[in-house]
This record gives C-alpha cells, sequence and structure tokens, in this order.
C-alpha cells in the first residue's frame, strides 16, 4: 500500500496589522507561496527516499489574494501535469485528469467553481486568473525538473459548438496560442487510429477551442509544452465508465 498523507495547508497571514494588510498584493502573496511550495516539494522528494509516498495538498490563502487549489504529488512516474481546472464545471475531467496521476507525477485542480469572485472582482478560472495556487505550483515544478508536460483537460458541450467539425468531434486538442506540434499531432493520430475516435487539432482542423486565451499561454515557461484537451460529454461519460478506455487514452495522451 503506498504511504499518502494529506496535508490541509494553509497560507500564513499576511494580515497582522490592517496597513499591513492593505500593502500586501497578489504579486508578493503568489511569489510566498511559490517559495512555501519549493519548501513543500523538497521535504516531498526527501520523505519518498524510503516510502512508496503519494503526498496530498489543499493550499488557501486566508487573504484571498490568490485563488486556491489542490495538488497531489509523487515522485514515480514521468515529469508531467494531469490538470483539472474547471471540476465543478466540466463534468468527469477530475476523475479523467485524476487517473492520469502515476503516468504524471502531479495531479492539480480547482477547489472553488471557476464563477466565484476573486478579491479583485474577477472570476476564479484557473483557465485564467492568473494568480492561482496552482499556477504557482506548475512555476515551482518546472523549475525543478528538465522538462514538464502539462495536459489540461477540459469538457465541452457540442451543441454550443459553432461548427460542424467541432459539433462532431469526441476530442478537441490545441497547444494554446503556439502552433500545434509534432508531438501534439502524435497523440491525436493515437487517439483516432487506437481508439477509433474522432479527434482533432486546432488550427489544423478545427476553428473552435483551442485555449489561446489560458492562462498557461501567458505564463509561457520555456521548458513546459501545454496540451489543452477538449473532451465531449460523450467520451468523459465512456472513459469514466470504460476501464479499458481509459486505460489506452492514457496511453495516448502521455505518450
Amino acid at each position: 500500500m503506498p504511504y499518502k498523507s494529506l496535508f490541509a495547508f494553509i497560507l500564513v497571514s499576511l494580515t497582522g496589522q490592517a496597513t499591513h494588510a492593505q500593502q500586501v498584493n497578489s504579486n508578493e502573496a503568489y511569489t510566498a507561496t511559490k517559495n512555501q511550495l519549493a519548501q513543500w516539494l523538497h521535504v516531498q522528494k526527501s520523505l519518498a527516499q524510503s516510502n512508496d509516498l503519494v503526498s496530498s495538498l489543499t493550499l488557501t490563502d486566508k487573504n484571498n489574494l490568490i485563488v486556491a487549489g489542490e495538488i497531489h504529488y509523487q515522485p514515480s512516474g514521468k515529469q508531467c501535469i494531469a490538470y483539472a481546472p474547471h471540476r465543478f464545471y466540466d463534468k468527469h475531467t477530475y476523475a479523467i485528469a485524476l487517473a492520469l496521476l502515476g503516468d504524471c507525477q502531479v495531479f492539480l485542480a480547482n477547489t472553488v467553481h471557476r464563477h466565484t469572485s476573486t478579491h479583485d472582482g474577477q472570476k476564479s478560472d484557473l483557465g485564467k486568473y492568473r494568480y492561482s495556487v496552482t499556477n504557482a505550483f506548475i512555476e515551482t515544478y518546472a523549475s525543478m525538473v528538465e522538462r514538464v508536460m502539462i495536459y489540461q483537460i477540459h469538457g465541452f458541450d457540442a451543441k454550443k459548438r459553432h461548427t460542424q467539425q467541432a459539433r462532431s468531434s469526441d476530442v478537441i486538442i490545441s497547444q494554446g496560442s503556439k502552433p500545434a506540434t509534432a508531438q501534439l499531432q502524435r497523440i491525436s493520430q493515437c487517439l483516432t487510429q487506437k481508439l477509433k475516435l474522432t479527434s482533432r487539432v486546432y488550427p489544423l482542423e478545427v476553428t473552435e477551442l483551442g485555449g489561446t486565451k489560458n492562462i498557461l499561454n501567458q505564463i509561457a515557461l520555456k521548458n513546459s509544452e501545454f496540451f489543452h484537451i477538449e473532451l465531449s460529454y460523450t467520451l468523459r461519460t465512456q472513459l469514466v465508465q470504460q476501464p479499458n478506455l481509459m486505460s489506452q487514452f492514457k496511453t495516448c495522451i502521455t505518450l
């Protein structure tokens, strides 16, 4: 049995005095969060030397200056991140991304609804908001590994799509604002050929759901590759109900 540790980690309060709290901004809280996450990761790596370790962390900022997030880390697996930023909105994406943990060292997810207001009146949408626990972890983790792949899992409603190509797709896969790489096309081909899915690459084969406004385009880590993966509701349901299909899906995604 793997050794599991659950940390309910609350970010150190920056309030102190009211005047000081007013001076603290999201950027400072974000930097403090990255520093704490770096320490946490070092501890996990040390513990893993003698244990089969899976560590879980839910991190919340008491001042609401950064959006909370859920983190799972294990030292085994590829240096990649499986990410479900809209767990309450895109049904089954949490379970699908979590299934990639083991193939990947890291799983990330939101803990508040994407439409929850932040301290500055914006939405707590991890796909768009800059100051979040998950973004802080991604930057911290990327600074500790040679290269990292990020697989962000989303869900779409075929009835809301504007083109026939999008409506008839099982998967729409892209790399946000960057051109489609050979690796992206290999993943899509695997989904098409091995799973017999209708997988389309943005912008080569479909013009919607390219993830071009995703915050990970702005973070633009030099040693990372970002895969924006949109799944139809029908496919999401099949994946959580059919272990065989899920296994094949994982193989294609983390090629």
